[in-house]
């Protein structure tokens, strides 16, 4: 198969590979051997009335076919030329009619290579056209196109009865409906050899997006042509339908999304086996994951019931449950309070849970295990050789062993906590303890007496004897305060007291508890612009702001995705029980060439997919995740040849905008902001008729 296009202005053909089996609906109707059974050469008396109308503007037979004739006449009335005229002409740029019509040439690119599966051998072209009649495709075996190219029949004409004359494409376009016009139907004499069959293509809701035609010569044609034709454009139409209900349902999807991630608590669903299908935002801060390490793993859970431990999922009361339930997630173990409802279907079956989660006391730790307690990271631990990283760490050991207040600023993945043990691990209290919150994972009506502790009694359901708090719990030692930015308002203000008294009173006490703590904030938000949005108060960021330290974001650390990489790639096979020793150097361009949103943490997820996928010794490019290998954009190189003279694109700027309206100077000059006689006097200065 061939397919006819065009670059400056010039037409040429391009080979292409077409599918190997045609579509069901399409097979099932039409036998390819089809053509060749309606029509003969054009016959005298045909020819005759054509003439006739030329003649007088009139047809005499009773039976001629209206439709065509009301075609004729609009013909007439363009002025079009019927020796003469019928060649496309007035031609628009490829690139702009393929991005007003991306859906359609995608929906239906497998519809029409299907469509010359049936017609192979036959001399007939397959046709693509927009809504107003502009050719987008034309593809057939290569005598045809040649035929086609010899009265522009291809990408980028304009095939309406206005520009052409009577044709199945203008008179389809014309009716709004399937047409067909044969022989001397055509108004112009250079189409007359040709039979061309035209349907519309539709939304869902009815408009008209498009065109499908199949033309070639009229002896090997037929009237079950037309036919074809309808079914092809009722098979496109039903992907495009089936692709505004993906929209539609995505956008639903979105909406629900934000609806979740507009609640304060971390919300999970999971299936009746307990996979998880999707989460809030909320609910991945409390878990410490990313939603890409969570979707997909199985939610383990389990709940005291007369003694012994059951199966979360199984237990029927659970819609209503609200004993503390044990949760196992992929990266370890988290003690949660936790409500389930049961999602139920038509016929009663349970297709899952939403999960309601809110972690206890002690759950708000970056971590549940004991560990969390003492840093487990020093400055050796931070892989990489860029100046950029360099000068971080450099800045980050100066001032680690004082007991000043720390920024870490830094986008979300750039490592902030590891940077904040490896401060703490430097500093003179490093023996004391290192204790991370998330302030954006505490609800506010509780972060008060998560922060300072309580008393026993202090309110309703408080623990028995009392909790001690973050700051307590972190004397002698560090407190890091992650997502500093999320702190509520009301909040802001005691933890300023906190900061200039050392000290604290516990939620319900009266006694005051005198600390030595040093704080670390970090946030992946300006302090500064949230304060000017009235999100954080002004004199807790003057005390805050002590000492700054920004991360670099991985794109700007230079070299060091490939130390990175190779890091993380020897670690993860190991723990994966692969054998990678080689990483192919195009596997090294693909992840230095991406942008990184997610910076080291979506970098090491990358690579964690990639090597689970490895099963030989190599990585390879194909490892990686499809958005990992898409295109990506070069620099264009601009040299003196680039460079175009004012004049030289004044006048091709004038020929686009006559040849775009027609010809019509009052258009023209309007679109290009100048009147008709300076656009007159430009078109005799530069030769423009």
């Amino acid at each position: 198969m061939y397919i006819l296009s065009r670059k400056n202005n010039r037409f040429y053909f391009v080979e292409s590979e077409a599918c190997s089996t045609p579509d069901a609906l399409i097979k099932s109707i039409f036998s390819p051997k089809w053509y060749g059974a309606t029509w003969q050469r054009i016959t005298k008396v045909e020819k005759e009335t054509w003439a006739e109308f030329l003649k007088t503007g009139k047809v005499t037979d009773p039976n001629f076919n209206q439709k065509v004739l009301q075609s004729w006449m609009r013909s007439r009335q363009a002025e079009i030329d019927p020796h003469t005229g019928g060649v496309g002409r007035d031609f628009l740029s490829l690139t702009k009619l393929e991005s007003r019509n991306e859906k359609l040439i995608i929906q239906a690119e497998q519809v029409l290579d299907t469509l010359y599966q049936c017609l192979r051998g036959s001399g007939f072209m397959i046709v693509l056209i927009g809504k107003n009649g502009h050719i987008l495709r034309s593809m057939g075996e290569l005598e045809s196109l040649r035929r086609a190219e010899k009265f522009n029949f291809g990408p980028g004409a304009h095939w309406t009865e206005e520009a052409v004359g009577t044709n199945g494409i203008g008179t389809s376009l014309a009716f709004g409906q399937p047409a067909q016009v044969t022989g001397p139907e055509h108004y112009c004499e250079c189409q007359q050899p040709w039979t061309c069959s035209s349907a519309p293509i539709r939304t869902g809701s009815g408009e008209i997006i498009g065109f499908v035609d199949i033309s070639g010569p009229r002896e090997r044609a037929s009237e079950h042509q037309l036919g074809m034709v309808v079914a092809a454009a009722h098979a496109i139409e039903d992907r495009i339908v089936l692709e505004e209900s993906y929209d539609q349902l995505n956008d639903t999807n979105q909406y629900l999304e934000a609806i979740l991630n507009s609640v304060s608590e971390g919300i999970v669903a999971v299936n009746a086996k307990g996979v998880v299908t999707s989460l809030n935002k909320k609910a991945a801060k409390t878990l410490r994951l990313h939603p890409r390490e969570v979707i997909g793993q199985s939610l383990i859970a389990s709940v005291s019931s007369q003694g012994e431990s059951k199966n979360f999922f199984k237990t029927r009361s659970a819609g209503m449950i609200k004993e503390e339930v044990q949760v196992k997630v992929p990266s370890g173990k988290g003690i949660f309070s936790a409500k389930a409802n049961p999602v139920i279907s038509k016929g009663k079956n349970n297709l899952g849970y939403v999960l309601t989660l809110k972690p206890k006391n002690r759950s708000y730790f970056l971590s549940d295990k004991p560990s969390a307690m003492k840093a487990s990271y020093r400055f050796s631990d931070i892989i990489g050789d860029s100046d950029s990283i360099r000068q971080t760490i450099k800045k980050a050991k100066m001032v680690a062993p004082g007991k000043s207040t720390i920024v870490l600023l830094g986008e979300s993945g750039t490592g902030k906590e590891l940077f904040a043990q490896a401060i703490h691990s430097a500093s003179d209290c490093c023996s004391g303890p290192f204790i991370p919150v998330n302030c954006g994972a505490i609800p506010k009506e509780l972060i008060q007496s998560e922060l300072f502790g309580y008393v026993d009694g202090a309110f309703t359901g408080a623990k028995r004897g009392g909790s001690i708090g973050k700051f307590e719990a972190a004397n002698g030692g560090t407190l890091f305060l992650d997502e500093i930015s999320e702190m509520p308002l009301e909040m802001q203000i005691n933890l300023l007291r906190v900061l200039e008294e050392k000290a604290i009173t516990p939620v319900g006490g009266k006694k005051v508890i005198h600390l030595n703590v040093r704080i670390i904030a970090a946030t992946n938000k300006s302090l500064f612009e949230e304060m000017s949005k009235g999100l954080f108060r002004e004199d807790l960021y003057y005390r805050l702001n002590v000492i700054n330290i920004v991360l670099p974001s991985l794109k700007s650390r230079k070299g060091d995705i490939g130390l990175l990489t190779r890091y993380w790639v020897d670690k993860l096979s190991r723990k994966a029980g692969r054998d990678v020793k080689k990483i192919e150097p195009d596997v090294l361009h693909w992840l230095e060439n991406h942008h990184w949103p997610g910076n080291v943490r979506e970098l090491v997820n990358v690579l964690e997919s990639a090597v689970n996928f490895i099963l030989g010794d190599t990585f390879a490019v194909r490892h990686l995740p499809a958005y990992i290998r898409k295109k990506q954009l070069e620099k264009p190189h601009i040299g003196q040849k680039d460079i175009i003279p004012l004049h030289r694109l004044e006048k091709e700027n004038i020929k686009k905008a006559i040849q775009f309206y027609d010809g019509n100077i009052t258009q023209a000059a309007k679109a290009l902001g100048i009147g008709r006689n300076t656009l007159y006097d430009k078109m005799r200065k530069y030769g423009i008729k």
